[in-house]
């Protein structure tokens, strides 16, 4: 979340800074300087999508593993759960057993 905020922060001053130049100059037409700022700023915003798509993209891939490791763990608690419950009655944890001697 806080890439997206970069992001949008990034976008809105680049936004800001291209037509604070353009207002503010003493010519109509822009000039190779803030074209190439234009461009270079266009080319960040770019890599900034798509660096904030890939973290997306990491984050789902790392819930899902969290998830994983969650479901994994409550099978481990109920295993652990049926043995405590199992040893608390030992000796006679399988009162319908009758050993044969």
């Amino acid at each position: 979340m806080k890439l997206a905020k970069l992001a949008t922060a990034i976008g809105i001053s680049s936004v800001l800074l291209f037509s604070s130049m353009s207002f503010s100059g003493c010519t109509p037409m822009i000039t190779d300087e803030q074209l190439a700022r234009l461009q270079e700023l266009r080319k960040q915003e770019k890599q900034l999508n798509a660096d904030i798509a890939e973290r997306q993209n990491d984050i789902k891939k790392i819930e899902g593993e969290i998830n994983s490791r969650k479901s994994e763990l409550d099978n481990c608690n109920k295993d652990k759960d049926f043995i405590k419950q199992k040893l608390a009655q030992w000796p006679n944890v399988w009162p319908d057993y009758t050993p044969s001697k």
